[in-house]
């Protein structure tokens, strides 16, 4: 696949769409939240293939995802406070 402009400009979008479903799924919790856009976009993955728009939708959440591994391989015990955190705004 070439890059071409009509390409980069069909990533940029897809990371446009899927930029605030990460923001939601931040702000909601890592589970359920983060894994639900995952599953959804697998439709499109294994229906249309590697389109630069369903790449783009997965980037943001990986990039959280990373960002969230990074920070519990730094300090382990902020999952627990992560948790700690996500069981206080339930009640």
């Amino acid at each position: 696949m070439d890059i071409t402009a009509i390409n980069l400009f069909f990533l940029i979008l897809g990371i446009g769409v899927g930029y605030p479903v990460m923001i939601f799924a931040k702000n909601r919790g890592p589970i359920p939240w983060l894994m639900v856009p995952l599953v959804g976009y697998s439709i499109p993955l294994f229906t249309i293939g590697l389109h630069p728009i369903v790449v783009g939708l997965y980037l943001p959440l990986a990039v959280y995802l990373i960002y969230c591994g990074w920070i519990v391989f730094r300090n382990p015990s902020a999952i627990n406070e992560l948790w700690l955190n996500l069981e206080k705004k339930d009640k």
